[in-house]
């Protein structure tokens, strides 16, 4: 199939993007990588009368450390961070080449891919677990959201109306941290049906700072605040056990042709000790 008709605009800075969504309202979608947004066209099931081809606004292309952060422009694509480092974010490192295949990243952008809030997708995880923040720019300006509150539901984030995600700062972790990126998908470059991120700090063998998502597994990724807890004090190997036990049993995900529910518990729990055991000092 082919995308109904509409009309399509590329402008070359922010405020003009920002006026054209103003004026067309739920008439307009955003442009970014399309990766996600052209084969819904294609499929009739958005409808936009107007496409604002975003690709071209060079304030949406920053890639730069900050105080706060790694900052990354929404127009980044997913293969140019892969090509040109991530700034020592270690995270971001291992998740990005588990998206897609190496075609895709070339088109599909960071912040595509968390404005598009996939249950099943690598970067919203990874921006959970590092406590990104999402700027959103707008007609009144600026506002931040934290990832806990930006993801509201499967293909659903917390952007008022006239707004566009600008940039995504993805927060630091404790230079002793230790990260790694865990998923389970049929082949490789396919949706993943169950993926665990963890970054882990210790100190003399306990662990002083755990942060866990699992992802692939409901209606948003979700940070493994339980198994965290478990952690917080003792040594991985220690823990371990108890910690796989207690990630399975705070997501709450559904069956569906490519599992069931108690299948994605237990791949949660496999994927967790193996996390673990990759960050263990």
């Amino acid at each position: 199939m082919k995308p109904p008709p509409l009309s399509y605009s590329r402008p070359h800075s922010l405020d003009e993007a920002l006026d054209l969504l103003a004026e067309h309202g739920d008439e307009a979608r955003p442009l970014a990588g399309g990766q996600s947004l052209v084969p819904m066209l294609n499929h009739r099931l958005s409808r936009p009368g107007l496409l604002i081809d975003i690709g071209a606004i060079a304030q949406l292309q920053r890639m730069e450390r900050t105080e706060s952060g790694w900052l990354i422009g929404a127009t980044v694509t997913q293969r140019r961070l892969e090509r040109d480092g991530t700034g020592g974010c270690d995270l971001l490192r291992l998740a990005v080449p588990f998206i897609g295949h190496r075609q895709i990243r070339a088109r599909g952008t960071v912040g595509g891919s968390i404005a598009h809030a996939d249950p099943a997708a690598e970067l919203p995880a990874v921006a959970l677990t590092l406590d990104a923040t999402m700027v959103a720019a707008g007609p009144d300006g600026e506002r931040e959201i934290d990832a806990a509150s930006f993801f509201v539901g499967p293909y659903m984030n917390s952007l008022a109306e006239g707004e566009l995600l600008s940039h995504v700062v993805f927060g630091e972790v404790p230079p002793t941290a230790r990260c790694s990126f865990r998923e389970f998908a049929r082949r490789k470059g396919d949706f993943a049906v169950a993926g665990v991120a963890a970054a882990v700090a210790t100190d003399d063998g306990s662990v002083t700072d755990a942060r866990l998502t699992a992802f692939a597994v409901g209606s948003n990724p979700v940070r493994l605040s339980a198994a965290e807890g478990v952690l917080a004090g003792r040594s991985i190997d220690s823990a371990l056990a108890d910690a796989a036990e207690a990630a399975a049993a705070e997501i709450e995900p559904w069956d569906d042709i490519h599992g069931s529910a108690q299948y994605r518990r237990q791949l949660i729990a496999t994927l967790t000790k193996r996390a673990l055991q990759d960050v263990a000092p």
